[in-house]
């Protein structure tokens, strides 16, 4: 335990002195977890607007104001030539026109059926179809408000039924609630796949490998003195994002950290023991380096992180299954975010140790033909 201990020692003072190693440990992750959680977002908001409002009347007036404070939309100019809209679009000057037809004002008030048209740029499938919707939203609690207003001067008023909705585990529906979270399990995945590639080749590279190599240091002596600081790492790197996701985000952590920290020392055997494997496997820092960020493209493309599951491909979807990452982050979702336990998230719990069993055992054994070379 003592030669374990000095390898742990040795491990972290080596670390201390790697500037760069500390800048990617403590300042970059610090970073990302601010910039990521406002950029990485699905929300679309300050969309370029035109307006043609060919009534004029008061309540097409209300209805272009409502638009303009949504917060969703910005009025970028009016123009009531509709031959001119389709330009608008091509210049890029709009994503969004809005027009208000002659006689709107007249329909609304008489309780008749009206109609308008909105033309959207469709090259970003995805802005255009949320933008679509939020203005569906606004017109039709515009529409209701102003029939409800008619209706009460009928003889006979309908019967409505009131829909009364509530969010569950994120009732003010805030994006960084979702996306904070995984974000932190990136990072977790990150750091310590790095770190751990890069230990042995840097070993090597600076000529100590050779000098562990004829202490009377066993070689599973030598593996986890050199494990266990990365995993300690992790650990304070996932403490650093937690703390990050309470205070500067306000995102209420409602699980039980306990089970979170079990599953979180399982999937570090699979992120420690990719790292062991790339590091085994790569003669340089850079080629470490390299094949490190590619594992990283492909676990944050195909974990459900940023694009849902849900959206992908037939094929796209069975290779989810390969990704270790998937399963955490939707185990780190569902404990800070639903408060989930052991038993609704037991079979994710299982999949994570037969990965990590799996690439920490055959990291194990080519790390220690490495050795021998």
């Amino acid at each position: 335990m003592r030669k374990i201990r000095t390898i742990i020692r040795k491990e972290f003072l080596q670390i201390r002195r790697d500037r760069a190693m500390i800048a990617i440990i403590f300042v970059v992750p610090v970073i990302q977890l601010i910039l990521l959680g406002y950029v990485i977002s699905s929300e679309v908001k300050n969309l370029q607007t035109v307006i043609c409002d060919l009534d004029k009347s008061p309540l097409s007036r209300e209805l272009i104001s409502r638009v303009k404070n949504s917060n969703y939309f910005i009025i970028a100019g009016y123009d009531d030539r509709y031959s001119r809209l389709e330009k608008h679009l091509d210049s890029g000057r709009a994503h969004v026109v809005v027009i208000v037809p002659s006689h709107f004002g007249r329909d609304i008030r008489l309780g008749r059926e009206t109609s308008l048209q909105i033309l959207l740029d469709g090259q970003d499938t995805n802005s255009a179809t949320i933008a679509l919707g939020y203005l569906n939203a606004i017109i039709s609690d515009f529409g209701r408000e102003k029939l409800s207003g008619h209706l009460q001067r009928l003889p006979i008023r309908p019967v409505f039924i009131d829909l009364e909705t509530r969010y569950w585990y994120n009732p003010e529906l805030e994006y960084s609630d979702y996306m904070v979270p995984g974000i932190a399990a990136f990072l977790l995945t990150m750091i310590t796949t790095l770190l751990s590639a890069m230990g042995l080749v840097r070993e090597r590279e600076i000529g100590t490998l050779e000098q562990l190599s004829v202490t009377p240091i066993k070689k599973h002596q030598l593996l986890i003195g050199k494990i266990i600081p990365f995993a300690v790492l992790g650990f304070l790197e996932l403490g650093i994002a937690l703390a990050f996701a309470k205070i500067w985000y306000d995102i209420p952590l409602v699980g039980n950290l306990g089970i979170f920290a079990l599953f979180t020392l399982i999937y570090l055997l699979t992120t420690l023991g990719l790292g062991l494997l790339i590091s085994a496997s790569s003669h340089t820092q850079q080629q470490a380096l390299f094949m490190s960020w590619f594992f990283m493209v492909f676990a944050l493309l195909m974990s459900g992180f940023i694009f849902p599951i849900e959206n992908m491909p037939p094929l796209a979807q069975v290779i989810t299954y390969l990704n270790p990452m998937r399963y955490f982050i939707l185990v780190v979702r569902e404990i800070l975010i639903k408060g989930a336990g052991l038993q609704q998230l037991y079979q994710q719990g299982l999949v994570l140790v037969v990965f990590g069993v799996l690439i920490f055992g055959f990291a194990v054994m080519r790390y220690q033909e490495r050795l021998k070379e």
